[in-house]
């Protein structure tokens, strides 16, 4: 009795002298992060959307995003600038009704802060549609997982490079080295949804450069959480700052032919 009652208190002395341990991390000035992924779908007119938000340290949960700034896409074929116009209402976008068209040169500008950010000259890249989406019985390791086949024919006259994105924040990037111009079909496991829920599946047209930064973003996000977000070392975008090269941007710019199929899990 005498034991358990010494044991008891040790217990209660061990809980009231733990402490939460917050690390004093190095941090840098707050960079402006850019997500500007456009795409065009043909016979659909799309809404394209800009998002700027600010990089924080690693103890912030909430993102800050970035409403007083201009947003312009450059047609430097055609010599046209077309204006992102801010809605504050629909989730702190910036916002365009356009669609880009092949073979033609595109460049991202936006000012923010008194310095002057724009992208890499870019163009849209050719994406396929998306054949067919069938329910499997394959399982993973925890085995409740859902698995979906995914099935695409590649066009044999260019070497393509696709992201396909699975919802859920979940990506897959690929190239067509050994399956050009042939049906490609693979499996894609989801462990978030279930029977009832809707699957829904994008592919979209990407080009080398694109698919480098997504495969590094990819395998550092692979257990969870947005590729879009801090990430456990910086990969750089396309984007560049102007006025001041050091305080450069995160993000990207990018223009997808883009096809989307769903599936309605059992």
């Amino acid at each position: 009795m005498k034991k358990l009652i010494i044991l008891i208190c040790i217990g209660v002395l061990s809980s009231a002298c733990e402490e939460v341990v917050q690390l004093d991390l190095p941090t840098e000035p707050p960079r402006l992060a850019i997500e500007a992924l456009l795409e065009m779908t043909p016979n659909e007119t799309l809404t394209q959307v800009v998002k700027l938000s600010l990089t924080g340290g690693f103890y912030q949960e909430e993102t800050i995003m970035v409403s007083n700034a201009t947003v312009q896409l450059l047609d430097l074929s055609n010599n046209q600038t077309f204006d992102f116009v801010y809605d504050a209402v629909l989730e702190n976008d910036f916002r365009l009704d356009f669609t880009p068209s092949f073979d033609t040169d595109y460049k991202l500008r936006v000012v923010y802060a008194n310095e002057t950010y724009e992208s890499t000259v870019e163009q849209l890249r050719h994406a396929v549609p998306i054949d067919n989406l069938e329910q499997g019985d394959g399982t993973l390791f925890e085995g409740d997982e859902i698995e979906v086949l995914v099935s695409f024919t590649d066009s044999a006259v260019r070497d393509d490079f696709y992201l396909l994105d699975f919802g859920l924040q979940r990506y897959l990037a690929t190239k067509d080295e050994f399956y050009q111009g042939n049906l490609f079909t693979f499996s894609f496991f989801y462990k978030d949804l279930q029977a009832g829920d809707e699957a829904v599946i994008k592919i979209m047209g990407i080009d080398e450069r694109h698919f480098n930064f997504m495969t590094i973003l990819i395998e550092q996000t692979e257990d969870g959480g947005n590729p879009f977000s801090t990430t456990p070392s910086t990969v750089r975008g396309n984007l560049y700052n102007m006025t001041n090269p050091d305080h450069y941007p995160m993000g990207y710019f990018r223009l997808s032919e883009t096809y989307s199929s769903s599936l309605v899990l059992e």
